[in-house]
């Protein structure tokens, strides 16, 4: 009977102490995985933060490189966070004619190796010139002399980041018609996944639009129409080109030189035309893909143009200068007339603190370089002073990298996305004991 009481007596010390013991702190080690799992998405919208994330510890590491990780609903990707930086056809009178690489920013610590072009084929990359980007990969043209330089254009497909290249062929019945352009777009958004939560290939879910000029048979003043071909790689398991018939009125151009591409925003390709200042000829290539003419309203007048899109905006956006006046306008749709005005800037006068400024470079024109979906380049045309304008805040600032001349584009390249993570999660075949604790490529 005393054994039973001092057995209790004891236990009940016990219960004492663990209540007047303090409770463990909570760690990030006690989220359960499927509340953690959540957390993680939300680094989705950079993917510098996702791949420091899954190289925190192994649990995190585990979450990340499941396969159903990325069929969760993921928040909206700001497209700007994965520019890893610009290409630019430069031409220099050492060097020559070649293709360079600009990282976005010194933040994102990216190796311009890993972007090098140099495994492009038929003479490496001094013999080929980008035209257009989207995404991950580049568009280039085979250089070309005389007047075989306007004619339907070699063309190739390339992925700098895993060094991937594609030719694409031509189309012979149509490879003398007058070339007005060409243009690059994707199968489906940035990101999109296969049903067991793979990444879809962008080499193999492109397509290729070229432009073309069809002048009329019998007919003077060198007038014709613009006729679309499209080169559509993996797109519901076709390959090769398409020609895409005008269902609507043809429209009539007076030539190649009549045109003048300003830019492509809302899946749709926009040029301003020499004989009608009042109207845009649009291509869209996601839905109608016909040539529409876009009448402007009165107060929508200009003597440079571009149409872009811009960071989280539906809208198509027209950035019309008419001497220093910056005016911006913005419609729902591609082929809508109804613009409405969203922001101005007098050139000279926001300018007026920048080093370097002078009221007379603003009595010549002024000329757009290069737009991007967060800001505009700016050059004066009997000088090479530049500044840029920042779509959101429009606030001015000067730029000073030599590559921005008049005759060099920037051309953007995007990290992958949804970005490949090669982590280990089984035993390291490197050194064999146990499982590995980096991302590595063992």
């Amino acid at each position: 009977m005393a054994k039973e009481k001092d057995s209790g007596a004891l236990n009940h010390s016990m219960a004492l102490v663990r209540k007047a013991s303090p409770a463990r702190p909570t760690t990030l080690h006690d989220i359960p995985d499927k509340l953690l799992k959540i957390i993680l998405l939300y680094l989705l919208t950079s993917p510098h933060w996702l791949v420091r994330a899954a190289a925190t510890c192994k649990r995190w590491r585990r979450i990340v490189v499941e396969r159903h990780f990325f069929m969760c609903n993921i928040p909206a990707t700001n497209p700007s966070s994965l520019v890893a930086g610009h290409y630019h056809n430069h031409a220099s009178p050492v060097n020559g004619r070649r293709l360079i690489f600009v990282p976005s920013s010194p933040v994102l610590a990216v190796n311009s190796h890993h972007f090098s072009l140099d495994f492009l084929p038929g003479g490496g990359s001094r013999s080929w010139e980008i035209v257009d980007s989207h995404h991950t990969l580049l568009l280039l043209v085979k250089k070309k002399t005389g007047r075989s330089h306007r004619c339907f254009p070699d063309l190739l497909v390339c992925e700098p980041i895993t060094r991937r290249c594609q030719l694409i062929p031509r189309v012979e019945k149509m490879k003398y018609h007058p070339c007005i352009g060409v243009f690059l777009d994707m199968h489906g958004r940035r990101g999109a996944i296969t049903w067991d939560g793979r990444a879809i290939d962008t080499m193999s879910s492109f397509r290729v639009v070229c432009v073309l000029y069809h002048e009329f048979t019998g007919v003077s003043g060198n007038i014709g129409t613009a006729k679309a071909v499209v080169f559509e790689e993996g797109w519901r398991r076709k390959r090769g080109w398409s020609v895409r018939q005008q269902h609507k009125p043809q429209i009539h151009l007076h030539g190649v030189e009549s045109l003048h591409f300003i830019g492509r925003a809302a899946f749709s390709l926009f040029w301003a035309m020499e004989d009608d200042s009042s109207s845009l000829l649009a291509y869209n290539f996601r839905w109608s893909n016909e040539f529409v003419i876009v009448p402007l309203p009165d107060h929508v007048r200009g003597s440079a143009w571009r149409a872009i899109d811009i960071n989280n905006s539906s809208s198509v956006h027209v950035v019309c200068l008419q001497g220093d006046n910056l005016r911006i306008f913005a419609a729902r749709t591609y082929d809508s007339t109804d613009w409405e005005l969203q922001k101005s800037l007098q050139l000279m006068e926001a300018t007026r603190g920048l080093a370097g400024h002078k009221d007379e470079y603003f009595c010549g024109s002024t000329k757009i370089v290069s737009t991007s979906m967060s800001s505009i380049v700016f050059s004066l045309a009997e000088e090479t002073w530049l500044f840029s304008i920042d779509f959101e805040t429009m606030e001015v600032a000067k730029c000073t990298y030599k590559a921005h001349s008049s005759a060099c584009v920037a051309y953007p390249c995007e990290l992958p996305w949804l970005p490949a993570l090669r982590a280990c999660i089984v035993r390291c075949s490197r050194s064999g004991r146990g499982r590995c604790s980096d991302i590595c490529i063992c």
